[in-house]
């Protein structure tokens, strides 16, 4: 009877497995010294080697003889538990049986010594799938176990397990395999079977794996059922994906904004009977390695030099932008009742500017007009420099708006006008204390003409009275005193309360456009007036 790969090429002994690198370690040195745990954790997606870690485990601690910590697959213990006939060792899928009454009945034959073995051993895969009541039964019997006894857990889901549970195991955690491992070993298996493979296959099915070495080989299973080599073309076929040719022309048409072009590829699509859902998930797989390419350079993916020239028409940011879409679309397809509108509709809004005042559509549009440039200055058209004029809006109020800072003329003295001020301040405080409570409400309005000001805002009008003729006079010489000369002094309404703060708010916004476009296009091609 044929079997699957992956249950023809499931590891036999650490040695076997591929990557895992620190798991392995530790599991073989406990072997080794003697060190078993009483209950391991293990974790990790999907096809990352859980299981097989498990039953590896399994026959080590019971091996007669074993080798650098491996089973050495030759003594009995090892040939019966190889071949399922071992009392010693049981595996149960808490999938299947995750009541309480189970787990009672499993946890009953705890009690038992191991007939034939040194270790009594249970494996509990997709453990995260027991009922509350299975934990608390199972929880007793992992705090004080028998000394035979050795528990092997499984998860894909370690976030639902009781933290009494996890607590009271050793946790191992599975990472999904690179690319480049898995790569490795389907060639080994193509090698075995006298098959080949052309490198972009093995790339199409590693990516699709998206780590897990158990469906990389499923994948491999379904492309080995045919002849003839195993090409990249082949590959598409049995995953219903898009060829590389139909990706690259349905970005152009999304970084050209060519709206029919787009829809008409959607078309196309639908016609040649592909999925919706893979073909998302291609493209956005497409959109990330144009990121990664404009990022980290033509070397960080495979074939980087044809994605590198396209990644050519993108910025970073729209980048972002559309892979954020049409992963949204990813998600919308499964509730949606038209696949294809979903897919019409992420075209469409990806073929549009991105509007908006928001910072990220400014930082886009702002990139996408840094790209232009280069694109112009490369091709060897200069630039010319562009003017960018700030001003203030104030006829709709006809109101006076001071200025954001106070620029003084220069005074009749060493010192400065703000400080002829404040020492004149200091004197009125002490000489002509009915003009000082009128001037701690005021603020400095500046020094112009051989004149200073005061300005006070619209709710002090009631004061006025204070700074009659006779305290205009008494301002005027504590200021000549200070050291301003023969000057005068007035003062003025502030007409809107807020209006220093709206002039600097202005000021500020307008000084962050200027950085952002300093930024975008060289402080050397912007002229401020």
């Amino acid at each position: 009877m044929y079997q699957a790969l992956y249950r023809v090429w499931r590891p036999q002994t650490f040695s076997d497995m591929v990557g895992q690198e620190a798991v392995v370690r530790t599991l073989r040195n406990q072997i080794v010294t003697g060190h078993i745990a009483h209950a391991y954790l293990f974790c990790g997606s999907r096809g990352t080697g859980k299981t097989s870690a498990a039953k590896i485990m399994s026959r080590a601690v019971n091996c007669e003889h074993p080798v650098n910590g491996d089973p050495c697959g030759e003594c009995d213990s090892c040939k019966a538990i190889l071949a399922e006939t071992s009392l010693d060792v049981y595996e149960m899928d808490a999938a299947s049986n995750s009541k309480v009454e189970e787990m009672r009945d499993l946890l009953e034959k705890v009690a038992y010594p191991p007939q034939f073995s040194r270790y009594k051993v249970y494996i509990i895969d997709e453990v995260h799938m027991l009922s509350n009541n299975a934990f608390n039964a199972l929880l007793k019997t992992l705090e004080e176990p028998p000394e035979y006894m050795v528990f092997i857990l499984a998860t894909t889901e370690p976030q639902k397990i009781p933290a009494t549970i996890l607590s009271r195991c050793q946790r191992y955690d599975f990472g999904r395999f690179t690319e480049g491992e898995l790569c490795s070993r389907m060639q080994t298996i193509l090698t075995a079977n006298g098959r080949n493979a052309t490198d972009e296959a093995l790339q199409l099915i590693a990516q699709a794996a998206e780590g897990g070495m158990r469906d990389a080989l499923s994948i491999l299973d379904m492309c080995m059922s045919g002849e003839s080599d195993i090409t990249g073309d082949s590959v598409r076929a049995a995953l219903g994906s898009a060829d590389a040719r139909f990706l690259f022309q349905f970005a152009d048409a999304i970084a050209k904004k060519d709206a029919a072009k787009g829809l008409r590829n959607c078309d196309e699509l639908m016609r040649s009977g592909r999925d919706v859902g893979v073909f998302l998930k291609d493209f956005s797989r497409h959109l990330r390695n144009l990121a990664t390419v404009k990022i980290c350079g033509v070397d960080a993916v495979w074939g980087g030099e044809r994605y590198q020239e396209q990644s050519e028409q993108f910025s970073v940011p729209r980048l972002m932008r559309l892979m954020d879409s049409f992963l949204k679309a990813q998600s919308d397809t499964r509730w949606a009742s038209s696949a294809r509108s979903v897919l019409e509709i992420c075209t469409l809004r990806c073929c549009q500017e991105e509007v908006g005042a928001d910072n990220a559509a400014l930082l886009e549009r702002l990139a996408e007009m840094e790209r232009k440039v280069k694109d112009l200055e490369r091709n060897g058209v200069r630039v010319s420099a562009k003017t960018v004029r700030i001003k203030e809006e104030n006829e709709e109020t006809g109101e006076e708006i001071p200025e954001p800072e106070i620029i003084d003329d220069p005074s009749p003295s060493e010192k400065t006008p703000k400080e002829i001020w404040n020492d004149a301040l200091q004197l009125i405080k002490k000489e002509y204390p009915t003009q000082f409570s009128f001037l701690s409400f005021c603020t400095y309005g500046g020094y112009r003409d051989g004149v200073f000001e005061a300005v006070y805002p619209d709710d002090k009008k009631g004061l006025l009275f204070m700074v009659n003729e006779n305290g205009i006079a008494n301002v005027k010489k504590a200021l000549q005193e200070c050291g301003g000369g023969d000057c005068g002094f007035r003062v003025r309404p502030k007409t809107d309360p807020d209006a220093a703060k709206k002039a600097e708010a202005r000021r500020q916004m307008a000084e962050d456009n200027l950085q952002q476009l300093a930024d975008t296009f060289g402080r050397d091609k912007i002229v401020v007036e």
